[in-house]
């Protein structure tokens, strides 16, 4: 566990070093990357302009809602989906290959290899746009409150890393569907929402978007004190199982991978 804390902290100062190299890409990344945050929080707080309340949630408390989606989902760009994204490539062109020789779990150098900064600051805005709501909403966060939050959040990732990467370990078979990453951000995009928009969903759909409507649900209850241990445990639950299954479902994937050289 250790010997993987000490690899990933060499891989952030590399990171961090080759997208500093060019410091003009840099900057117009951040722009970019600022701009597309804003239109993502602006636009709720837009569509939300003329309502009170929807599906039990008033407007601040969706507002709040759509601020934590922000900050999680963008931590989970910044560390893991800009690796998901290179997962068909490096399979394509045989990279894969070195990977496997490394003497390190190719799930993680498959998974946390690159890390995108660029992202920090719009995680940083969403950060504080989520303060400014809980302000509005006068919700005292406590200290053990505020722990667990981030406790669940991070299981959140979990949950979101594991569902992807299962889904991805298919490119073994078939490395040309690479718009398999594509549909895992449509699908992604549905935790934007309270989970009660999602059960207005017929019953099969809503089934499998669950775990998705858990990543940002259950922190958001924790955060406004509204939380249920059910869901709690749910997520718990779901999260080390999708997490277990990652790993098989990688494991057996590799069987059938055929090498470059082959």
């Amino acid at each position: 566990m250790f010997r993987y804390l000490r690899i990933y902290k060499k891989l952030l100062g590399l990171n961090f070093a080759n997208v500093t190299a060019y410091r003009a890409n840099f900057v117009n990344s951040i722009i970019a990357s600022v701009g597309w945050g804003f239109i993502s929080l602006y636009s709720i707080y837009l569509l939300t302009n003329n309502i009170n309340t929807a599906y039990g949630w008033s407007r601040q408390e969706i507002l709040l809602f759509n601020g934590l989606y922000g900050m999680i989902i963008g931590v989970f760009h910044m560390l893991i989906s800009v690796n998901m994204r290179r997962f068909s490539r490096v399979i394509h062109l045989g990279d894969l290959d070195l990977i496997l020789t490394k003497p390190i779990d190719s799930q993680f150098a498959l998974s946390f290899w690159l890390v995108d900064f660029t992202i920090i600051l719009r995680i940083l805005m969403a950060g504080c746009y989520t303060l400014w709501f809980i302000n509005i909403l006068g919700i005292a966060v406590t200290f053990v409150q505020m722990l667990s939050v981030i406790t669940i959040a991070f299981f959140s990732l979990v949950l979101l890393y594991s569902l992807w990467y299962s889904t991805l370990s298919v490119l073994i078979w078939d490395s040309s569907l690479s718009n398999l990453v594509l549909l895992l951000y449509s699908f992604e995009s549905f935790a934007r929402f309270p989970r009660e928009v999602a059960q207005q969903l017929i019953n099969v759909l809503f089934f499998i978007l669950l775990p998705i409507t858990l990543i940002i649900n259950t922190p958001a209850h924790i955060l406004m004190g509204k939380f249920t241990w059910v869901e709690i445990i749910r997520l718990l639950v779901l999260s080390t199982f999708f997490f277990y299954l990652s790993r098989r479902i990688w494991r057996f994937a590799l069987r059938y991978y055929a090498s470059a050289s082959s």
